[in-house]
């Protein structure tokens, strides 16, 4: 066999070789991506479900404000317009 043609074979199992690791290295790369966005798929879905919830207390709240004659509708909308951070609010976010 000339010694030419088996140095080239044993060259390209060897690419051959390499390139099937890195694919298999790029595949569980791939798997373990997935893996990440699917949690932060199931927590994006929580915190919509939050702030559905959050959004129903506001209005029940609201409701009752009005109904207690303890606010009006413009002291709901100058509420609903206050920027973050302003007074009333704490930095993170609790109202006093």
């Amino acid at each position: 066999m000339d010694p030419l043609p088996a140095a080239a074979l044993a060259g390209l199992s060897v690419v051959a070789f390499l390139l099937a690791r890195r694919v298999r290295s790029l595949l569980g790369e791939v798997s373990e991506l997935g893996a990440r966005v699917d949690g932060i798929a199931a927590r994006l879905a929580a915190a919509e479900d939050e702030l559905g919830v959050a959004a129903e207390r506001a209005e029940v709240a609201e409701t009752v404000l009005l109904e207690k004659g303890l606010a009006d509708e413009e002291d709901l909308e100058a509420a609903r317009r206050r920027p973050e951070g302003a007074p009333g609010e704490r930095r993170d976010g609790e109202l006093h």
